[in-house]
């Protein structure tokens, strides 16, 4: 009867150990932000254009610190198809800012015909 315990504590530490092993976690990751008047003349000077948008669900600092209630947020592609450069960015309404989540070279559409 002691045995099948043991093997039952084992087994029960085992599952929660696996399911850890999946969870995710919030990492933070700097981004650069600036009012939406300077980032927009600033995509205009790199040649890019905006691409395709939509409503981003993320998690935002507060007073308080990270808000357990996600805000939605303008998440916005812009693209220079001659240079291939990208830019993806959100679009904080109620600060009139824009940050730069991600930038960078090689920008392929997939799906299409070359």
């Amino acid at each position: 009867m002691k045995d099948n315990i043991w093997w039952l504590l084992l087994l029960v530490a085992g599952a929660l150990m696996i399911d850890n092993a999946f969870a995710g976690e919030w990492n933070d990751k700097p981004v650069m932000c600036e009012q939406r008047e300077v980032f927009e003349k600033t995509m205009v000077e790199k040649g890019e254009i905006i691409f395709s948008k939509g409503d981003m669900l993320a998690k935002v600092r507060t007073k308080d610190g990270l808000s357990d209630i996600p805000a939605v947020l303008d998440l916005r592609i812009y693209i220079n198809p001659q240079k291939n450069t990208f830019t993806i960015a959100e679009f904080h309404k109620d600060y009139n800012s824009v940050c730069v989540l991600a930038y960078g070279e090689n920008y392929t559409t997939l799906g299409t015909s070359s």
